[in-house]
């Protein structure tokens, strides 16, 4: 590009560029793909561009572009007109065959200014020039992306591959690159220590401004701010929930209402650096907290720790729901474990009380997967509840904690 324009970003290397590539040409060789397509959707909190920057490294702020992975041949993206393709060259230094597909609306109608974005002529050219008519053709979040299992390919991007390419064949490759990307590398894990950092820096602001007669947005406010001015992305996941009597489970956003003393607050956290999310979660009280959540912490914990005895690799996913509900037997509670990936955005596979996906429960734990684990334990009808749990990378040896703070009910005094 012109200029001498170059982003302060995080970057990864080439040498992670090779380690990914070769894997996953290795798992398309496998499955007998020519050529995986992954389209750009952002999704809640941009983790449905998780593939597209897993293979790239354009990504951010909900940007980023429709990649073309091909078996062999070089690695193209497809990007609209914001950010430009002159920004994301600079952006990053795995993909130089960067191409602009759009066109121009306003300028169509006899106007000027305003552009479209619209990949699938890009993908269509591109997949002409690989010579793939009666190609095997893998597209990325067709079905069953976490969170989201109806999927994340546009309709449009679809019918016109169909068209365009009638004798090739269609098939879903997403669990492929979740096979690829669950795993994570020494680059990975460092940058989402990164990230984990962040959110323990949010909770550091938590801690100072909470005060009664401040308005929660404002708190909210500067916890995010605190995690951007440290390098950090947007966006980013921040649940968030303040109240007494105690808000059912924990909400989106926080609004003007003024914080006020007892008030319990909730808060789901993932630092954000270069894309990768860890996560912390915690339960606070503004003000001394009350015996009956010290109690549930109690319970929630030996939960935990019975989870983490048990977090070996070679171990399934599903034999970790029996010993939650254990840890609450014989107590007027009741538990249940949330777990889930971490990573660029939300990495397979998650369980939340149970696995909206049978086959997770069968999911194998390898060494270097990384988890939040984080059991609930709540009275009666969610009336109360406490939840704690921080990012840790599994070894052969247990599970490790990515974060640095200890475990405690948070007391803002």
């Amino acid at each position: 590009m012109t200029g001498a324009y170059q982003p302060e970003v995080p970057r990864f290397s080439l040498d992670e560029r090779e380690q990914r590539w070769g894997r996953v040409r290795q798992l398309m060789a496998r499955d007998r793909l020519d050529v995986i397509v992954v389209p750009r959707f952002a999704g809640p909190w941009d983790g449905g561009n998780a593939n597209a920057r897993y293979l790239s490294g354009l990504g951010g702020n909900g940007a980023g572009g429709t990649i073309i992975f091909p078996l062999a041949e070089e690695v193209t993206a497809i990007v609209g007109p914001v950010p430009a393709r002159e920004y994301w060259l600079a952006f990053q230094d795995w993909v130089t065959d960067i191409r602009f597909a759009g066109r121009n609306l306003a300028l169509e109608a006899g106007g000027s200014g305003s552009s479209g974005f619209r990949a699938g002529s890009g993908v269509v050219e591109r997949l002409r020039e690989l010579k793939l008519e009666r190609g095997r053709i893998g597209l990325a979040g067709l079905s069953g992306s976490p969170r989201l299992p109806d999927g994340i390919v546009p309709h449009g991007l679809y019918v016109g591959l169909q068209e365009a390419f009638p004798q090739a064949e269609l098939v879903d490759a997403t669990g492929l690159l979740d096979e690829a990307r669950v795993v994570k590398s020494a680059e990975e894990l460092a940058f989402m220590e990164r990230a984990l950092a962040l959110a323990e820096d949010a909770i550091d602001t938590l801690i100072k401004e909470a005060r009664p007669g401040v308005p929660e947005a404002t708190v909210y406010m500067r916890m995010l701010s605190s995690m951007v001015e440290h390098g950090g992305e947007i966006p980013t996941l921040l649940l968030w929930s303040a109240g007494w009597p105690q808000p059912y489970r924990t909400y989106m956003l926080p609004s003007q209402k003024p914080l006020q003393a007892g008030d319990v607050i909730n808060a789901e956290i993932d630092g954000n650096y270069g894309g990768y999310r860890a996560q912390f979660t915690i339960t606070a009280t503004l003000g001394h907290t009350r015996p009956e959540y010290q109690d549930m912490f109690r319970v929630q914990q030996e939960a935990l720790q019975a989870c983490y005895a048990h977090l070996r690799p070679g171990i399934r996913m599903g034999e970790l729901l029996p010993i939650c509900e254990a840890a609450a037997k014989g107590t007027p509670y009741t538990c249940r474990l949330i777990m889930h990936s971490r990573g660029l955005g939300d990495d397979a596979p998650v369980i939340v009380f149970g696995a909206r996906d049978p086959k997770i429960l069968n999911w194998p734990i390898e060494e270097n997967h990384s988890f939040i684990i984080k059991p609930v334990v709540w009275k009666g009808e969610w009336e109360q509840f406490v939840c704690w749990g921080d990012q840790v990378v599994v070894t052969a040896h247990g599970p490790r904690r990515l974060g640095k703070r200890p475990p405690a009910l948070l007391e803002i005094l």
